[in-house]
């Protein structure tokens, strides 16, 4: 084999390891930013807005309770539809599974604890409401229920939301993060994606040069495709972390009433999109192969001129 088909094989083989290992670095960058962006956006943000609902639930029909309206009026308006909204949010929140066995451990209680508040409340409403009996009842339920910003530690039906909303805001600060791993992953394929441009170009002066062509097309369409897609997926990454810091703080606050319902469509706007970018990122994969295979294009029928011909 010639020189010059030595030199153009050292290219061919440096450009297809250099687009296998960017390509690589790039997918596990990009999917890494966004294997926590789509449970965040779909089902840790409504894990924690249910937590919020059942709290303002509760605390909505305890007010009816320490106003001294009885159960059985409550239960014909306001105090059963507040239970019933608190129960159906749990429920919710189970269903989005956040925080896994310690959260469903922890719903399995709530559920038994709203049922021995609810049955308190019932009991008071059995006796006359300025008997000190009633009075008792009241007490007891009260104890149980808790107050709004009832510790964590706390083993009352709002201590035991409060610690379960702090472990789902958890969960949301991890899926948020943009931790070491992955600003080392970034910069890795930054570095690669640099490497690989420069080998593109360089290899395409060397087959000018040496072929006395202007272009080569294909090794020209391999960089400018590295460039247009990594450019895609930077704006793209930086769309969905963007997103992810706003619902990141807005889960740290603290919602009630309409402010539940307005925080969810700011979520849902600024989560717009997530799962069609988190989609792309197997694209990545097929762009890594078409550049492979320009590259193989581009070089092969240069190294195939110099291949020995077999006598007549």
């Amino acid at each position: 084999m010639s020189t010059t088909a030595r030199e153009l094989r050292r290219r061919q083989w440096l450009l297809v390891a250099l687009c296998v290992l960017a390509t690589l670095a790039l997918f596990g960058s990009y999917t890494g930013v966004h294997a926590g962006a789509v449970p965040l956006a779909t089902s840790t943000s409504a894990g924690v807005l249910d937590v919020d609902t059942a709290k303002a639930a509760l605390l909505q029909a305890q007010r009816r309770v320490v106003n001294d309206v009885a159960a059985d009026r409550a239960g014909t308006g306001d105090f059963y539809q507040q239970i019933s909204t608190a129960d159906q949010s749990l429920a919710a929140a189970a269903a989005e599974d956040v925080t896994g066995a310690d959260g469903r451990e922890t719903l399995r209680t709530l559920f038994g604890l709203i049922t021995t508040y609810t049955g308190w409340v019932a009991e008071a409403d059995k006796v006359r409401a300025d008997s000190l009996e009633h009075a008792g009842y009241v007490y007891y339920a009260t104890e149980m229920l808790g107050g709004k910003d009832a510790r964590t530690s706390d083993t009352s039906v709002m201590g035991r939301l409060n610690a379960l909303r702090a472990q789902q805001v958890r969960t949301a600060d991890r899926q948020a993060s943009f931790g070491w791993m992955l600003w080392t992953g970034w910069t890795l394929a930054a570095l690669l994606c640099v490497l690989l441009v420069a080998a593109l170009a360089e290899a395409h002066r060397f087959t000018r040069a040496r072929f006395r062509t202007r272009w080569n097309r294909q090794l020209a369409a391999a960089g400018l495709l590295l460039v247009a897609g990594a450019a895609v997926l930077v704006v793209f990454t930086w769309q969905t972390h963007t997103g992810l810091f706003h619902v990141r703080t807005l889960l740290h606050g603290d919602h009630a009433g309409p402010g539940i319902g307005d925080t969810a469509a700011e979520i849902a706007r600024r989560t717009r999109g997530t799962g069609l970018r988190a989609t792309a990122g197997y694209g990545i994969l097929g762009g890594g192969a078409v550049l492979v295979s320009l590259v193989m294009w581009g070089l092969q029928p240069r190294i195939n001129e110099y291949r020995p011909r077999a006598p007549r």
